[in-house]
């Protein structure tokens, strides 16, 4: 309807644009018309004057030769407020006479009254003497439009002329009948025209948009049945190549990246409840346990309180990775940058991993130290610090008794490099694309051997985010069966 209502006023100014320039046009043309006519009676006349005897003879001559079929010509003698001649009457019998009756007929020449041609259809203006009379002496030439007695108006051009030693005024009218008619014609076209071409355009125009909605139709239903658990399906795509096909696309491509944002929402959920699991049932076990037997002997609930304390750490480590990677995901771990030295911070962490390395019977050394060279750097040191000590907690993991894992931090033209190496059995091939996997089990990579290594698939997820967060970024750059190395990369130096 708003498009109806908006193409209904631009027709409708159309139209009124249209007739206003056909009106202009043609009363332009009648105007031009009367002109050129005038003009030309001018110059006959000079050309007349200088042939006869008298310039009435001349007048009537010119007007008798510019007897048209629509127009009247007419020559007014202003001093004696007389019409000279009229194409509406005969000329004067006078015109044929000798020399004497043209000198006579200078000074009582005047129209004299005839039938009108036969087929003529020039004008009877009535007061066309006093019409012409009234033109201004020495001006430029005059337009009027006068009644004709209850007919179709008439158009008037007065034009002053001097001819000889006269003052004249020739004038030329013409019946605005055509004009009138051609109005009256284009008024009922333009009525006729304009609803039906409105009509036409809005019916064209509905039809043309419901072909067009169809697909928007179609996405929409198929859009009301989507939800969280059928987000595999997708919108219908009629064309990809115009704007709705395009459209629908994008909201695929969203619905994809949904999907697996949903995918990994689930999985992340049944890879916490199961790590989660494992620790709880150890610690009501051995609680239950410790509790049944109420004269337990001291060794044996000590022995249980060191189980269940273990597993309330492997539950904290668990519970806090957890709560840094949803507050990661969501954008609401801000980082607290401050100034450090890289190289501090990479011998702290080896430090504080050492009780775990020789528990496990492991080297840790720390290829860095000695260097003389400090590696300043910004950022945030809770979370490089934690980032350290998951790629070493990582080698210690799955390096096996005797071997050795040593770190060493670089300056290179880029940044700064921290290398983590192990001497453990390296990272099955098919496994390497998932190593950083959040809950992608390490124990399944490095080989049944070592199945006891633990952990809850967080460790490598997090050192990676954290790298990245800074800029960084942590690769696998070597595995084999001599070892493997993690190599943390940040920008900087």
């Amino acid at each position: 309807m708003w498009y109806a209502a908006v193409f209904a006023l631009f027709l409708g100014g159309f139209a009124v644009a249209t007739y206003l320039f056909i009106a202009q046009s043609s009363a332009a043309r009648i105007d031009e018309y009367l002109a050129e006519t005038a003009g030309a009676v001018a110059g006959a006349l000079e050309f007349e004057r200088t042939e006869k005897r008298s310039e009435a003879v001349a007048v009537a001559d010119v007007v008798q030769e510019f007897s048209f079929r629509d127009i009247e010509v007419a020559v007014l003698d202003r001093s004696t407020g007389e019409l000279l001649a009229s194409d509406l009457g005969p000329p004067p019998p006078d015109v044929q006479s000798d020399a004497a009756a043209d000198a006579a007929e200078d000074t009582a020449a005047g129209p004299q009254p005839r039938s009108p041609h036969s087929g003529r259809t020039a004008p009877d203006v009535p007061g066309l003497g006093a019409l012409l009379a009234r033109a201004p002496r020495g001006g430029p030439a005059r337009f009027t439009t006068v009644d004709a007695g209850g007919v179709s108006p008439v158009r008037v051009m007065a034009l002053p002329y001097r001819l000889g030693g006269r003052d004249v005024v020739i004038g030329t009218a013409q019946s605005l009948r055509a004009q009138t008619r051609l109005l009256r014609e284009a008024k009922v076209a333009l009525w006729l025209g304009v609803p039906l071409m409105l009509l036409l355009a809005t019916a064209g125009g509905y039809g043309l948009a419901r072909k067009s909605l169809q697909p928007v139709v179609a996405m929409s239903e198929r859009a009301e049945r989507i939800g969280a658990s059928t987000l595999h399906e997708r919108l219908p795509v009629a064309n990809a190549g115009d704007e709705l096909g395009r459209l629908a696309t994008v909201f695929n491509g969203l619905l994809a990246r949904l999907d697996s944002a949903f995918d990994q929402q689930r999985q992340f959920i049944a890879d916490a409840s199961h790590e989660l699991r494992t620790p709880v049932s150890i610690v009501r076990s051995e609680a239950e346990l410790a509790l049944s037997k109420g004269d337990r002997p001291a060794g044996e609930a000590r022995a249980a309180l060191a189980v269940i304390h273990g597993e309330a750490r492997r539950l904290t480590r668990i519970v806090e990775d957890l709560f840094l990677i949803a507050r990661a995901d969501a954008g609401e771990q801000p980082l607290e940058p401050v100034e450090l030295y890289l190289n501090e911070l990479a011998g702290d962490c080896v430090r504080a991993m050492r009780s775990l390395a020789q528990a496990k019977r492991v080297a840790l050394a720390d290829a860095t130290e000695g260097a003389g060279e400090d590696f300043p750097f910004r950022g945030d040191e809770a979370l490089l610090r934690r980032m350290v000590m998951n790629l070493l907690d990582n080698a210690i993991k799955y390096t096996p008794a005797g071997g050795r894992v040593s770190l060493d931090a670089r300056r290179g033209g880029a940044g700064y490099t921290i290398a983590v190496r192990d001497t453990g059995p390296g990272v099955p091939a098919e496994a390497r694309d998932r190593i950083f996997d959040r809950f992608y089990r390490a124990r399944r990579d490095r080989g049944a051997g070592l199945a006891d290594a633990g952990g809850a698939g967080l460790g490598l997820a997090i050192a990676r985010w954290v790298a990245e967060t800074h800029g960084g970024r942590v690769d696998l750059t070597s595995t084999g069966p001599e070892g493997s190395v993690f190599t943390a990369t940040l920008p900087g130096g």
